[in-house]
C-alpha cells in the first residue's frame, strides 16, 4: 500500500461520493498518492476532487480501473459491480475502505476509535474538538460534516489519529486503535449480524485490538451490552457513566431546558465541571466519554 502511495501509481476509489470514501481519497492525497474515483450519480465535489487532481468518472463501467495499481471500494459496493469486475478481470488488488483506512491509521503512534450503535459521528467530533483545543494538531475521520474541521476529514500533522470506527460488516476490525472506545451495543445492522450476541462479539474483539501492554479500551458502565463485551478481557478497561461504580461518573447533574451541567468525578474525587453546548442527556453521557 505504502509503496503504491509514494511511487504515485494510480489508485481507483469505488463509491468516491460517500462522505468517508471522499475523505479516504483526501487522505490519501495528503500522502502524494494519484487519485482517481467513480460514482453512480454526478459528484456534489467536482470542485474539491480538480483542486486536489482527483479525476471523477460518472458510472461504473468495465474500463474504469484500467491502469489501477489498487483499487478500494465501500462495503455497499457489490462483487457485481462493473469497477470490481473489470479489477478482478485484470487481478488489480482490491481493498476494502476500513482496511485501506486500518493501514493509514497503523502509522500514527495513537490511535482513538469511537465505536457505539449509537453516538459515534458526535463523540468523535468532540474528541477531535478537545484535541484541537490541546493543541494536539490530530488527523480526525468522522463519518458526517463537522463545521470545526471542515467537513469529514481533517488532517493534522501529529502523530494522533481520532476516528469514527462503524460496526457494519465488521469494518472496525481492520482497524489499529490504541485506545478503544465502546458506548453502548444495541440490535442494529441485523441483515449482517445474527443476533445481539454476535453484535457483542464483534465488539469484544474490537477491544482486543488495542495493544496488551499500552492500550486503553474506555467503556460505558451503563450499558449492559457494552459490560458483557469487555468482561474479563486482558486489556485495561476504563470505564465511564451515572453509576458512581464507573472510573469517571456524572453527579449533580441539572437540566438547562435539555443542555445539562454536571459536575465530572474520577475514582470518587472531583475531576471537573462540564456545561454542554449540545442537548440531550445522551450527550452528557458522550462528552464524559470524550
Amino acid at each position: 500500500f505504502k509503496q503504491i502511495i509514494d511511487s504515485k501509481q494510480l489508485i481507483h476509489i469505488c463509491g468516491i461520493n460517500g462522505v468517508s470514501m471522499k475523505a479516504l481519497a483526501k487522505q490519501l492525497c495528503s500522502l502524494g498518492a494519484r487519485v482517481q474515483g467513480s460514482d453512480r450519480d454526478p459528484s456534489p465535489y467536482l470542485d474539491e476532487f480538480e483542486s486536489l487532481g482527483i479525476k471523477f468518472i460518472q458510472g461504473h463501467d468495465l474500463e474504469n480501473t484500467k491502469g489501477a495499481a489498487l483499487v478500494i471500494r465501500t462495503a455497499a459496493v457489490l462483487d457485481n459491480n462493473p469497477d470490481i469486475v473489470g479489477a478482478k478481470k485484470r487481478g488489480t488488488p482490491i481493498l476494502e475502505r476500513a482496511q485501506a483506512w486500518g493501514m493509514l491509521m497503523s502509522n500514527y503512534k495513537q490511535a482513538i476509535c469511537i465505536a457505539g450503535t449509537h453516538g459515534k459521528t458526535s463523540t468523535t467530533s468532540m474528541i477531535a474538538t478537545f484535541t484541537q483545543s490541546a493543541g494536539c494538531d490530530p488527523t480526525v475521520m468522522v463519518g458526517g460534516n463537522l463545521s470545526n474541521i471542515g467537513g469529514s476529514l481533517r488532517i493534522g500533522s501529529s502523530d494522533l489519529f481520532v476516528a469514527e470506527a462503524c460496526e457494519y460488516k465488521n469494518s472496525f476490525l481492520s482497524f489499529t486503535p490504541t485506545i478503544a472506545v465502546i458506548l453502548n451495543i444495541d440490535r442494529d445492522h441485523l441483515d449482517f449480524f445474527s443476533d445481539t450476541d454476535d453484535i457483542i462479539a464483534s465488539f469484544t474483539k474490537f477491544a482486543y485490538l488495542v495493544p496488551e501492554e499500552t492500550g486503553v479500551v474506555i467503556a460505558c458502565l451503563d450499558d449492559i451490552n457494552t459490560v458483557k463485551a469487555v468482561k474479563d478481557i486482558n486489556r485495561r478497561v476504563i470505564t465511564f457513566g451515572a453509576s458512581k461504580n464507573a472510573d469517571f461518573y456524572y453527579d449533580n447533574l441539572v437540566s438547562h431546558r435539555g443542555y445539562y451541567s454536571f459536575d465530572v468525578y474520577h475514582n470518587g474525587e472531583y475531576f471537573t465541571h462540564l456545561d454542554m453546548a449540545v442537548p440531550g442527556i445522551h450527550n452528557a453521557r458522550n462528552a464524559l466519554s470524550a
